[in-house]
């Protein structure tokens, strides 16, 4: 499994706000767009709304585990952002995977699989 790139850059996230597509879910809010770039990369933003330290940490993590998995999966050359809300304190490891599945499902950014058959 390889690391994840994260984006750290304040413009990175400036341009992610500002000029990019979002889809939205109750637990989570996605902006992306294209990077010009061979790679993907993702951001996480927790405001402190959804809870102290330890609660986005916990967020945090539990998004990073995903993406990992769903990292091959993406197609390269996006910036993804993902903003939490309330709700994704509250919600399943399966959940938040389906919540975010879904978004970059709806949204193009998972590569087709192709299938044998015919």
């Amino acid at each position: 499994m390889s690391a994840l790139e994260m984006l750290r850059s304040t413009v990175d996230f400036e341009q992610l706000n500002g000029q990019s597509r979002s889809r939205a879910h109750p637990a989570l809010l996605m902006r992306y767009r294209r990077n010009g770039l061979d790679r993907t990369r993702f951001g996480i933003s927790t405001g402190r709304r959804i809870g102290g330290a330890v609660v986005r940490n916990r967020v945090r993590r539990r998004l990073r585990t995903i993406l990992r998995r769903l990292a091959s999966q993406v197609e390269p050359g996006w910036d993804i952002l993902l903003v939490t809300r309330q709700a994704a304190t509250e919600a399943s490891q399966t959940e938040l995977d389906q919540a975010l599945t879904r978004l970059m499902t709806t949204a193009g950014l998972l590569a087709r699989e192709t299938t044998g058959t015919n």
